[in-house]
């Protein structure tokens, strides 16, 4: 899968709310998964997966269709395939 990272502003646009409405969802959202946090510290700024917000808004109510869909985006991440031996 490819990943597609938004700023805080892409973010906003793509969902329609302003920055403050958006840190609220967070607290909603898996860091890893929908979101990462590129540095560290309080100032470090989010960047957020298109891809897995764009499921959660089309999904939100049906929350096992967005669950499948957090478990294949894991599987899809480098750390989520295994190891051929």
């Amino acid at each position: 899968m490819q990943v597609n990272l938004l700023t805080t502003d892409e973010a906003c646009e793509l969902l329609r709310c302003k920055p403050d409405a958006l840190k609220g969802l967070r607290g909603n959202w898996i860091q890893g998964v929908h979101y990462v946090r590129r540095g560290k510290g309080p100032t470090a700024p989010f960047l957020y997966i298109r891809e897995m917000i764009l499921d959660w808004l089309v999904n939100q109510d049906a929350p096992e269709t967005h669950q499948a869909a957090i478990e294949n985006f894991r599987r899809s991440l480098p750390s989520g395939k295994r190891r051929r031996r």
